[in-house]
């Protein structure tokens, strides 16, 4: 290969590079927090939970996420619920998350979709920070599913069942056609 390919080779690789680079960098310093200590991410969030989950869909720049809740240290999630996290510039996200990961969810708001991002600490449910969230806030509680329906009994008519005569009635019936066709029968092989 000539010195001229190598060089043309080098200098396309370099500019890739430093495109790629640039990107990267642009992208992340859209999000512009610091993430502050455990103690202050429990006093920002509403709902402090882990969940699985079941579903990611994207909204716009960010991510609506359909959980399943399996213990809560702070609020009283619904076992099925659903976090949206903001994209955007300055926005913070949380991106697409794994179906079937569970996370550790520091979430804010009054009713679903709650909200979360990076910046308010839910993070993958390793270990090591759910040890440190239970010696700050006690073993939490498990997110029991709702109880299923209750049976009820309903009547369909007011009305008597039919009587024994009434309901034999077309089997009788039946079985007097079959005799009278066997008769017949009969009657027309002898003759």
């Amino acid at each position: 290969m000539s010195r001229a390919v190598r060089v043309a080779a080098a200098l396309l690789l370099a500019c890739l590079g430093l495109v790629l680079t640039t990107t990267v960098s642009a992208s992340a310093a859209d999000c512009t927090c610091k993430q502050a200590g455990l103690e202050k991410q429990i006093a920002a969030a509403d709902f402090i939970f882990i969940g699985t989950v079941d579903r990611v869909e994207a909204q716009g720049n960010g991510f609506l996420y359909d959980l399943t809740a399996s213990r809560t240290y702070q609020g009283t999630p619904e076992r099925e619920t659903q976090v949206l996290s903001a994209g955007g510039r300055d926005a913070c996200g949380l991106g697409e998350l794994g179906v079937g990961t569970g996370y550790l969810f520091f979430a804010t708001g009054t009713e679903t979709p709650y909200a979360a991002d990076a910046c308010g600490g839910t993070s993958v449910a390793n270990p090591t920070k759910v040890d440190k969230l239970e010696k700050l806030l006690g073993a939490g509680t498990a997110v029991e599913p709702p109880p299923p329906p209750t049976a009820e009994l309903t009547k369909v008519e007011e009305v008597a069942p039919a009587g024994f005569a009434r309901a034999a009635a077309p089997g009788a019936a039946a079985v007097l056609i079959g005799l009278l066709g066997l008769l017949l029968v009969r009657r027309l092989a002898r003759g």
